[in-house]
């Protein structure tokens, strides 16, 4: 199998265009393809991660995890277990600090706890403690869940003291239990379009739970001085951990302190926060042995306790004319939060709700979305949370109406599409930067370039698809909430230290940062040491590395300061060579005059330290569109996605090479999404828990050929024009393969995964998993 280097040409293009008399040697730091911070020590093996860390004296910690899906804990007895050889302190559930109660919520809930000086030690005196558990009626269905009836997971609205709760209205009557959270919008008249449009298309579309599989699994070690607890393990957002997880320990935000390992592991969504069943527990019992306590989740808790992407129901009814104008969109959709809530379902219902609005004219529009309390493991943030779901919901339903109407694809998505400058009926103001008409034809173009109508069999069935996706860049607050604040220092040896509120989890910031500050004050990338500044600095920032706001928000933050920087030091060289400010020109770390040429070092007597701010006061959103053809076998059903076209507006790439990684690993996950991942469960007990089991993407099920265009709409809010990247740049993968599927069977998978199963049944006519007839 062979395959193409991807964005080859659009690189060069971009890379080209930035070659010029206006841009001189000491500003091109940025548009550049920078070798990253940490690629030596990864490529070496030599990069220290979670789970490499440990300290003296350290306690191994292991935890006995419910078999049940729903009970109460009748009693717990750690005595035998306290009395085995190594064995340092046991604690049952309601003996651990926090909000714990004694109510068991899903397989893999925490019964007890154990510290020993081991980890075999650990594990085998779980063996020795006993407990009871009275069983009650568990429910895993979300939409029966919400009904009256339903087994009740939550008494009462929990508070686990998590962000983004808020005051909830539920307006449906038949939403009655087990209640996460809640949001209805509409405008226009959607019954009065409905009935007069030309035509009206109704479908459903389930996505599954999908686990995110981080090479490196969840460790950390917590530890105590007196009163302050100190927690070293890889998240992303510090300083809103930090406060979640003193409120939940019922400590002073500033009592707790959180760091990363050396070298932070992956995250996609999956340690953005503490986990209810992880960083607690090593705290509890660091307090009652009074030494460090490591905890380590094997690779099964992982699917277990770890979290997966909300598993969502939707149902969408479509009015469409003839000539395939949308007049009308109703849109509901039910998410399984699962046990316990992290404040996510809040984010999968609202950005269901507005992702639509961002992309297609739709005059009327009604929407109603329930996040809903399950016994099933804990769902939480996974890379483009309720956009991954639901833009494969709408895309596959656009595909659905533009065949209804018998219109090209991507002529109906145009005939639709929101225009720059043209204003969202959600009230979110006007679409200012938007690529999405340039990602479209120069998408297009790659494409019908690289597909091939040869199949490489006569009986394979060949299939094309196109999806659009939108997302917003950082935390969509709007009204200039979002805000972060960086601090640079220039070392009298001409070096410059960055501190920002960053967490450096593969996505190549670390590197951003430090071209940036190339950029701004003239010192080479690799004489920037970028750090994280710990939550109790006096800087401003609340969260972090998350909403692919790393490169737009704080990436501006460290480019104010850059500037300032780079002026007091210019000032300050001026004075000492008796010069004028405009004759100093600073490039590679050496100052050019007219008359010299020097080292910066040789220059500062003293450091210079400045703070830099940047403020979002809109979310702007990034648009993709992807193209994909498939190759299907009609005898097992097997999917081959032989090609595949990622078409990205990134508002500018600080970092071409790096935003083609980053969309490379956007199709991957999109792959994973459409025809390879799902965690199965059983009456609540997930069936496929290890990576033997669970199906994840590999480079034989990548693209053959794939591209990444990328696209610059210079968004002028961000750095350079920069914007989101990561996660907008996955929504439409999985639903442009999925509507290749379509394609090439005749029959749409509104259930992804599409495994070779199902999509042999499919072309049978029938839904394997419900033993009906499939929508043709």
């Amino acid at each position: 199998m062979t395959r193409e280097a991807p964005g080859t040409d659009s690189s060069r293009s971009i890379q080209a265009s930035r070659e010029t008399a206006e841009q001189p040697p000491s500003k091109r730091g940025v548009g550049t393809e920078t070798k990253r911070s940490d690629i030596v020590s990864k490529v070496q093996g030599t990069a220290i991660y979670g789970s490499d860390v440990s300290r003296p004296s350290t306690l191994h910690a292991a935890v006995l995890r419910a078999e049940t899906p729903h009970g109460t804990l009748r009693t717990v007895d750690t005595t035998a277990a306290t009395d085995c050889d190594g064995v340092v302190a046991a604690c049952s559930r309601s003996e651990l600090r926090g909000f714990f109660d004694d109510r068991i919520r899903h397989v893999g809930d925490v019964i007890a706890a154990v510290a020993a000086t081991d980890r075999e030690t650990a594990y085998r005196a779980l063996e020795e403690i006993e407990y009871d558990v009275i069983e009650h009626d568990p429910v895993f269905d979300a939409a029966t869940a919400v009904q009256a009836g339903a087994p009740i997971v939550h008494e009462n609205q929990p508070d686990l003291k998590q962000h983004r709760q808020h005051p909830i209205e539920v307006t449906n009557e038949e939403y009655v239990n087990n209640i996460d959270d809640y949001h209805a919008y509409q405008h226009g008249d959607v019954d009065e379009a409905l009935s007069t449009a030309d035509h009206v298309i109704e479908r459903s579309y389930t996505t599954p739970r999908v686990s995110h599989c981080n090479l490196d699994t969840h460790c950390c070690i917590a530890s105590w001085t007196d009163d302050q607890l100190h927690v070293e393990t890889t998240l992303g957002n510090i300083t809103q951990a930090q406060e979640e997880l003193g409120d939940f320990l019922e400590i002073d935000h500033d009592s707790v302190e959180i760091t990363v390992p050396p070298t932070p592991s992956s995250s996609f969504g999956g340690r953005s926060l503490p986990k209810f069943t992880f960083e607690p527990v090593a705290a509890s019992l660091s307090e009652r042995t009074g030494r460090p306590v490591r905890l380590e989740f094997p690779r099964d808790v992982e699917f277990l306790a770890g979290e997966t992407r909300h598993k969502t129901e939707w149902e969408l009814t479509m009015g469409v004319t003839d000539d395939g104008e949308i007049t009308a969109l109703r849109t509901s959709v039910i998410a399984d939060t699962g046990g316990y809530p992290n404040g996510v379902g809040h984010i999968v219902l609202s950005n269901g709700r507005d992702r639509p609005l961002d992309m297609y004219r739709i005059p009327n529009y009604e929407y109603e979305g329930v996040s809903v309390f399950t016994n099933n493991v804990p769902a939480g943030e996974y890379r483009g949370i309720g956009v991954t779901q639901g833009t494969f919901a709408l895309e596959s339903h656009i595909d659905e109406a533009a065949r209804t109407v018998e219109m090209d694809p991507l002529t109906f998505r145009t005939r639709n599409l929101l225009e720059e400058g043209e204003d969202r009926s959600n009230g979110r103001g006007a679409i200012d930067t938007s690529g999405v008409t340039e990602c479209l034809e120069r998408g297009r173009q790659t494409f019908e370039r690289m597909a091939d109508d040869r199949s490489s069999s006569s009986n394979e069935l060949v299939g094309r698809g196109v999806a659009l996706g939108t997302h917003t860049t950082g935390s969509g607050a709007g009204d200039g909430r979002d805000v972060s604040e960086a601090e640079l220092t220039m070392r009298t040896d001409g070096t410059v230290t960055a501190k920002t509120a960053g967490v450096e989890l593969g996505q190549g910031s670390d590197t951003v940062m430090s071209q940036i500050v190339a950029q701004e004050v003239g010192v080479p990338p690799e004489a920037v040491r970028v750090e994280r500044y710990p939550a109790s600095a006096p800087l401003d920032d609340s969260l972090g590395a998350v909403a692919s706001r790393s490169t737009y928000l704080i990436g501006g933050a460290v480019r104010d300061a850059g500037t300032q920087l780079s002026s007091t030091l210019v000032d300050r060289i001026a004075t000492t060579l008796d010069c004028s400010p405009a004759d100093v020109r600073i490039d590679d770390g050496t100052v050019h005059t007219d008359r010299s040429t020097v080292p910066i070092s040789d220059l500062l007597e003293a450091e210079i330290t400045v703070v830099g701010r940047a403020t979002a006061d809109d979310a702007p959103a990034s648009y993709g569109a992807h193209f994909a053809e498939v190759v299907v076998d009609p005898e097992t059903g097997h999917v081959d996605v032989r090609t595949f076209v990622a078409a990205q507006d990134v508002g500018f790439a600080i970092n071409p090479k790096m935003v083609e990684g980053q969309l490379e690993g956007a199709v991957l996950h999109g792959v994973e999404f459409a025809i390879c991942s799902e965690l199965r469960a059983d009456n609540g007990i997930p069936e496929n828990s290890s990576l033997a089991d669970y199906s994840v993407a590999s480079p034989v099920e990548m693209p053959n050929q794939l591209e990444c265009e990328i696209i610059e709409s210079e968004e002028h809010s961000g750095p350079y024009g920069a914007k989101g990247l990561g996660t907008p740049s996955l929504p439409p993968v999985a639903p442009a393969i999925g509507n290749a599927i379509r394609d090439a069977i005749g029959n749409r998978i509104t259930n992804p995964p599409a495994t070779a199963e199902r999509v042999f049944w499919a072309m049978a006519g029938e839904d394997i998993d419900e033993g009906v007839p499939v929508d043709e």
